[in-house]
């Protein structure tokens, strides 16, 4: 059966973990407008919908028209990419946490005090108030594994389908801080909504125990590429 660019939208949404309606408000279309592509096999997307779904599905126009033999995530070739040397990245930006295994939602727990400094990615020279966490725990698989770093900035606002932290207290107890990572789907006066991928699940953190959300940003967002 010949592969249809309906299948491979569907492709990429599972490899990257976003739903249809997250894909469609990143892709800055509206919430249900995947939704209505797929369900329709005579419609093909052209123009600013076919830009805007390449880049929220992290893919080229290319791709999605014709397919081959993998998505290309971008037209950048690596050999164009010039990367500082490891020590002219100065070990400024202060890990604020590790995982709490114990919390039920795979939270962080936050400390007032760097457990340690890591290296500045090129392009956050000069960004204020920069923090990375370690990730533990496998609700965010394959996306974030165990162990792995991210970098988070607090002063970018996420769109749908960014990947985020959320910190919040405990209610009644307002002396431990906690932060769990998640895609943003929403916010409401009552809530900030989070997907999971393993198992797929969305959660609902009530606004009033929410202190701030921020960011946590891409590779492309580290390098500047």
């Amino acid at each position: 059966m010949t592969e249809t660019i309906h299948d491979r939208i569907k492709s990429r949404l599972a490899e990257t973990g976003l739903s249809q309606a997250a894909a469609s408000q990143k892709a800055g279309l509206s919430r249900d407008a995947i939704r209505k592509l797929l369900t329709n096999e005579g419609q093909l997307p052209t123009g600013k919908t076919l830009t805007g779904l390449a880049a929220a599905l992290e893919t080229s126009e290319q791709w999605l028209l014709t397919g081959g033999d993998r998505p290309p995530v971008q037209d950048v070739r690596p050999a164009d990419i010039e990367f500082p040397a490891r020590s002219e990245m100065p070990k400024d930006v202060a890990v604020l946490g590790t995982a709490a295994g114990s919390h039920e939602r795979g939270a962080f727990q936050l400390s007032s005090d760097p457990i340690e400094y890591v290296r500045r990615p090129p392009a956050l020279v000069g960004a204020r108030d920069i923090y990375s966490l370690y990730v533990e725990g496998s609700s965010m698989e394959p996306q974030f594994w165990p162990g792995d770093l991210v970098y988070v900035h607090p002063h970018r606002h996420p769109r749908t389908g960014d990947a985020v932290v959320v910190q919040s207290r405990n209610e009644g107890d307002d002396s431990t801080v906690e932060a769990t990572i998640g895609l943003y789907v929403e916010k409401t006066p009552d809530s900030l909504v989070i997907r999971k991928h393993n198992p797929p699940a969305e959660i609902e953190i009530p606004s009033a125990t929410i202190s701030a959300y921020h960011k946590v940003l891409t590779l492309n967002e580290l390098f500047g590429v």
